[in-house]
């Protein structure tokens, strides 16, 4: 069962997703998930009967998906592009039809259940492209995606995201021809299409604008736009006044001083087609600095200010378990102990699977250790009760603002009514860094993978 969470109060009522994979499923025997792919070296050697074959493995793994997700109370999933290997490529591209009979079972399960299945085509979907070819290729995966959930016949809140894409070198430009890409897509794809800011090229701010004047729903996504690591110390110390945070460092904001000051104008974009609003959510990771370092998703993660009836996707590196631990956290809903664990793995800010990742880990865990007796003591009082001393409360108050820092904040100040802390706030990102990330968003993202390392121990599958 791990460690006790202590609970934490929320609003919040709305749908908490995760994407594409289920940690849980992906480690039994045999494993269930819903992107099987192949080469086309394979579909030529082995004929796409093969493909086929993987797309149907695929499919009935999804129900599996469902089934668990209605257990375990999880409503909202983003469902894998891979469905179908290479249905939409150029040269070995088929219909869907072979699987009517199978996704149209999909569809009975999400009705039957009241879920929301969502997707997210790929980063190589450029409808601001100046290349005709990418903008072709784009509307052939996109009709791919429509052609799905037409045949699951999902509701129209079952929509895709894309994100707008590279600059080119003139962003006016790019916005341009999407607009004009836009308008000559078949009604079912923009029916279903929605646009999401990115943490590079285009902000909220960018996209606002076009998403009200093209009637496109903007998601919002948390992370991209700013991050924030707040834990229950720091937000203790925030509540009594110890300390007090001007602003949290950026990925991408644009020129958005507060952006829940837009959340009526990001629903309206939503709600005036009668669907209902859909945002991402995660965290950098721990002891991120570095715009590089910030894009990378934390295991797990807090819940925004978001309103209280939005579908949030959480993004965490940890999938479902992130939602089942925010279920925990703020008393959502049961969690059941046999398929929920503790995340043993010390958070650093490079990724497991990297050399300096490893040795992060390494100096991580020796100094969690030696802070672990400080913060245990400090933790064990009530949340909303004051220490009852000067030096205790000082004491809090150092831990919250070295924790704050740490995690890249660009500033934090304490309260001119109780005793200042002295520490180094860490020098902001030169602008030219961040303009050397002005890339196109061509470049495929790099998935970390399952990190399976200290969790198939700790938890059982459930038998569906």
């Amino acid at each position: 069962m791990g460690t006790a969470i202590v609970q934490q109060t929320s609003q919040f009522r709305g749908r908490l997703g995760y994407a594409c994979l289920n940690t849980v499923l992906r480690t039994q025997k045999p494993p269930v998930f819903c992107s099987r792919t192949c080469r086309l070296d394979t579909i030529r050697t082995k004929g796409l009967d093969y493909a086929k074959e993987l797309a149907l493995q695929n499919i009935n793994d999804l129900k599996a998906l469902i089934e668990w997700n209605e257990l375990n109370h999880i409503k909202f999933m983003r469902m894998s592009s891979e469905i179908f290997p290479l249905a939409s490529h150029d040269k070995v591209g088929y219909s869907l039809d072979f699987a009517k009979n199978e996704l149209a079972e999909i569809g009975k399960l999400r009705e039957k259940y009241n879920h929301r299945l969502t997707f997210h085509p790929g980063q190589y979907n450029q409808l601001a492209s100046p290349n005709k070819d990418v903008v072709r290729r784009t509307i052939a995966d996109l009709q791919y995606h429509v052609s799905m959930l037409e045949l699951m016949e999902l509701p129209p809140d079952s929509i895709m995201i894309i994100h707008m894409g590279g600059t080119y070198g003139d962003k006016e430009s790019a916005l341009d021809r999407f607009r004009e890409n836009y308008k000559t897509l078949p009604q079912n794809i923009k029916d279903r299409l929605v646009l999401e800011n990115d943490e590079i090229c285009y902000s909220v701010a960018d996209l606002l604008p076009i998403c009200q004047e093209l009637s496109i729903p903007l998601v919002l996504d948390w992370h991209h736009h700013r991050y924030s690591r707040l834990s229950r110390i720091v937000e203790h110390c925030f509540k009594h006044g110890y300390i007090t945070i001007a602003s949290y460092n950026s990925i991408n904001t644009g020129d958005i001083e507060d952006i829940t000051q837009l959340l009526p104008q990001i629903n309206e974009t939503w709600t005036r087609k009668g669907l209902t609003p859909k945002q991402h959510y995660s965290e950098s990771r721990k002891g991120a600095v570095t715009p590089m370092e910030r894009r990378a998703h934390s295991d797990r993660c807090i819940l925004p200010p978001c309103e209280p009836n939005t579908d949030l996707m959480i993004e965490a590196k940890d999938k479902e378990q992130a939602v089942l631990y925010l279920y925990r956290l703020y008393n959502l809903y049961p969690v059941n102990e046999d398929v929920f664990y503790e995340n043993e793995n010390v958070e650093t800010k490079h990724t497991l699977k990297s050399k300096k990742g490893l040795k992060a880990v390494k100096e991580a865990k020796l100094q969690a250790k030696a802070e672990l007796e400080a913060k245990e003591e400090l933790e064990s009082f009530s949340h909303d009760e004051k220490p009852n001393s000067k030096k205790k409360r000082v004491k809090l108050q150092k831990i919250a603002v070295e924790e704050i820092t740490d995690n890249g904040t660009e500033e934090v100040k304490a309260l001119k009514k109780h005793k200042p802390v002295k520490h180094q706030i860490k020098e902001e990102v030169e602008a030219d860094d961040t303009e050397a990330l002005q890339v196109s968003s061509n470049e495929p993202e790099v998935d970390t993978g399952l990190r399976r390392s200290k969790r198939t121990s700790s938890r059982k599958a459930l038998t569906l």
